[in-house]
């Protein structure tokens, strides 16, 4: 069991009680000689100097200082003083029990040492060696420093690990203390924080420490062994953890006051041992709202309580939903880290005892049951009910894009689209931007438990101009609202979990349905919340809702209690621009090849220069949010552009276009410019670019061979005939918009003429 220093009057020391004047008496007079010798010490201030300057402070001194406080406390006769009557009745004759009690003495030492100065975790290693070397001396097995044989070596990396698993969770505590100290100067003023803190903390580096599976490292196999099935082994522990707390003690005292406290707590804290073995669940109570635990990590609800008592040995718990059928998963017992999820192997007195992982599990009322195993004893159970509160408030996806840079609570999470290598342009991994008049916002806006008492009434949706992650801001343009209020509302059906279409809306239901006319007894005209879309496209003619945008989802439960998330939205409603041109001839006119290839040579393209604009606006041209320029995507979400001649009742081909990387099928740059701006009208000329050239080779049935791609059966036209061929122009840029298109056109028809001589 864990010995508690917590005040407990029953357990204290009466101070005339001829046992308690006994181990005082003993103590007292491990101190008396020191304190004398200190007290001489100060009359001869010289020879305390040279004394001093002769013996400088090293780590054998401090041990051997130890050893002289210690090294006869206490005898037979002061130990059974000390021990309570229950410990005497169970220890039965001294020569069975001899080693624990010479064990002990290496306890208090090593409490003593630990706290003498401030904590490392290497000093405290260093003080577990020096602790290890002490039990296995007095158990008969002395260890050889600088020597350890390859099982001794293996038995102190054990120790070492577990003293490092024991220490992580008080350093993880310390450290989320330092990153999180909101309240921290209330409870200091208040004198919630005083020259205590931190006691219990570190005694339950002790207790995580000295457990069964370290027991055996310590000891060494064979005295484990040998020991292990003695009835009051558990017994020994308590008594060990007792000492540590002690020596800890003593190495604070500044009087004999201090020391006589320090001995009233252990005698306390040895009673404490023989508490009855207690199973108590204190928490949680009535509805309790799930903790985010980073450790684990997993949503959860810590379960409180004591599993204490004399012999304990382990403790287990079980959940139920309906105190029935009963499941020992979804448990991780301290310390966390790591995750232990089998059983409490320490004990626990009115603190934690394990935390419900409810990361996968429903809102509801959940039955917890425990059982205290001990040593020789039935276990010993308790029960608990609570209902279990959660909510589901993110949103997850704009469209069908789902994708997010980071976990959708990071604030700085991203919708991404994956871009696909094109030409010289490698792959890569770019902040997605949407537009268009039907968007659908996805995510979760649930709450639900507390036995219905606390249930959603209604969520809304915001948009805001800029990144703005605080919910709590001015400036929101409500753009969608659903309000629940009847039972039908209600259903499981029209609850939004996990990627559900939040831009939904009420809509008939069936309620009664039959496999026969009229096929539905019920109707509900508002029963059913079905998926619908947002017109991002406001005002078309200010391009109102293109740039970077926040959305805010707002959840309100029944109580009156809100919950929000946001998610930051690229919003592209600027047009693309397309026209193509042939400047050699009007469209609908007359080329003639000849023209092109005065010696109709195929070893020489004959090029006809294809012009036009092939553009898309940038989202900002100046203004621009932080951390964006005028080439960040997807402020730049102009894609590519492919040039096509289709021929009159025939095939098409694409025409290459020279780039960096090579020739390519698709143009990755802007060409010219239309000189005009969404919502500005006119900035400027409209500026015509040269898109490509074709090779009019492709046209004569001789020389089309000799082009570097292949020209398809039927495109091309015999000499001395003509046909109509459109040229084609398509811009795409990268926005998605569910329901239009991410690209304009432009044709430019040309009847052309093979004109060139037959061979």
């Amino acid at each position: 069991m864990s010995p508690n220093q917590a005040d407990s009057p029953a357990n204290d020391p009466d101070h005339n009680d001829p046992g308690f004047q006994t181990v005082l008496k003993a103590l007292v007079d491990v101190y008396r000689p020191i304190l004398e010798e200190d007290l001489k010490r100060a009359g001869d201030l010289a020879a305390l100097g040279a004394e001093a300057e002769k013996a400088p402070p090293d780590c054998e001194a401090e041990i051997a200082a130890a050893q002289r406080l210690f090294g006869q406390f206490a005898d037979e006769k002061v130990t059974l003083a000390l021990l309570p009557p229950q410990a005497r009745e169970l220890l039965g004759p001294a020569e069975r029990w001899r080693w624990c009690q010479q064990h002990i003495r290496c306890c208090i030492i090593f409490g003593w040492l630990l706290c003498r100065r401030p904590r490392s975790f290497r000093l405290s290693a260093y003080y577990l060696y020096r602790y290890w070397l002490c039990v296995r001396q007095v158990l008969g097995t002395p260890v050889t420093p600088g020597k350890l044989s390859d099982a001794e070596h293996r038995d102190l990396s054990i120790l070492v690990a577990a003293l490092a698993k024991a220490y992580r969770p008080y350093l993880t505590d310390q450290l989320a203390t330092t990153d999180f100290t909101t309240g921290l100067p209330e409870a200091i003023d208040a004198g919630e924080v005083d020259c205590n803190e931190g006691e219990e903390e570190a005694a339950e580096i002790f207790e995580r420490l000295l457990t069964e599976e370290t027991a055996e490292a310590l000891l060494g196999a064979a005295a484990f062994k040998q020991h292990r099935h003695e009835p009051w082994f558990w017994f020994c522990r308590c008594w060990c953890l007792c000492a540590i707390r002690f020596g800890c003690c003593l190495a604070r005292a500044r009087n004999l006051i201090d020391v006589y406290r320090c001995l009233k707590a252990y005698w306390r804290c040895l009673r404490e041992c023989f508490r009855p073995l207690t199973c108590q669940l204190t928490g949680p109570q009535g509805c309790v709202t799930e903790q985010v635990n980073a450790a684990i990590p997993a949503l959860v609800v810590p379960i409180t309580g004591t599993a204490a008592g004399a012999g304990f040995i382990r403790y287990v718990l079980e959940w139920s939903l309906n105190g029935i059928v009963w499941h020992a998963t979804n448990f991780v017992y301290p310390p966390v880290p790591p995750v232990n999820t089998m059983q409490g192997n320490t004990p626990v007195s009115a603190g934690l005892l394990a935390y419900f992982d409810t990361t996968l599990l429903n809102a509801g009322t959940y039955f917890v049951r425990m059982a205290v195993f001990g040593t020789n004893q039935a276990p010993v159970p308790c029960q608990i009910i609570f209902s279990v509160f959660k909510k589901d408030v993110r949103i997850l996806g704009v469209g069908s894009n789902t994708t997010l840079s980071a976990p959708w609570s990071d604030p700085a999470a991203r919708l991404v689209d994956n871009v696909s290598a094109l030409c010289a342009r490698p792959a890569s991994t770019e902040e997605a931007s949407f537009g268009g008049t039907c968007l659908q916002v996805l995510g979760s806006a649930y709450i639900a438990g507390c036995d219905d008492q606390q249930k959603i009434k209604r969520y809304t949706l915001d948009y805001k101009a800029g990144d703005e992650p605080d919910c709590t801001t001015p400036g929101w343009t409500n753009f969608w609202s659903v309000e629940f209020s009847t039972p039908a509302q209600y259903r499981a059906i029209n609850m939004r979990t996990d990627t559900s279409v939040l831009t939904a809306v009420w809509t008939p239901d069936c309620l009664v349905p039959v496999p026969f006319p009229p096929w539905c007894l019920l109707v509900d005209p508002q029963g059913l919340l079905s998926p619908s879309s947002w017109n991002s496209v406001t005002n078309p003619m200010t391009c109102q809702l293109s740039g970077l945008f926040t959305i805010r989802l707002v959840v309100e439960d029944t109580n009156g209690v809100s919950y929000c998330d946001t998610q930051r939205v690229w919003l592209d409603n600027k047009p693309i621009t397309a026209l193509i041109r042939i400047d050699a001839v009007p469209k609908c006119a007359d080329l003639f090849i000849s023209e092109f290839a005065p010696r109709p040579d195929c070893s020489v393209p004959w090029e006809l220069p294809v012009s036009g604009i092939a553009y898309d606006e940038y989202i900002y041209e100046s203004g621009f949010p932080p951390g964006v320029s005028l080439t960040t995507r997807p402020n730049d979400n102009f894609d590519h552009y492919v040039v096509s001649v289709t021929k009159q009742g025939g095939p098409s081909i694409s025409i290459p276009i020279p780039g960096p990387g090579g020739t390519c099928f698709h143009g990755l740059k802007r060409v010219g410019d239309p000189g005009t701006r969404c919502g500005l009208g006119v900035v400027g000329p409209e500026m015509i670019g040269v898109l490509t050239s074709f090779d009019l080779r492709a046209i004569d049935p001789d020389c089309s061979l000799s082009l570097p791609y292949a020209v398809p059966a039927g495109f091309t036209t015999p000499r001395g005939e003509c046909c109509v061929y459109t040229f084609g122009l398509t811009v795409y840029d990268r926005t998605a918009r569910p329901c239009g298109i991410s690209h304009a056109d432009s044709i430019w028809p040309v009847k052309i003429c093979n004109d060139l001589k037959k061979p």
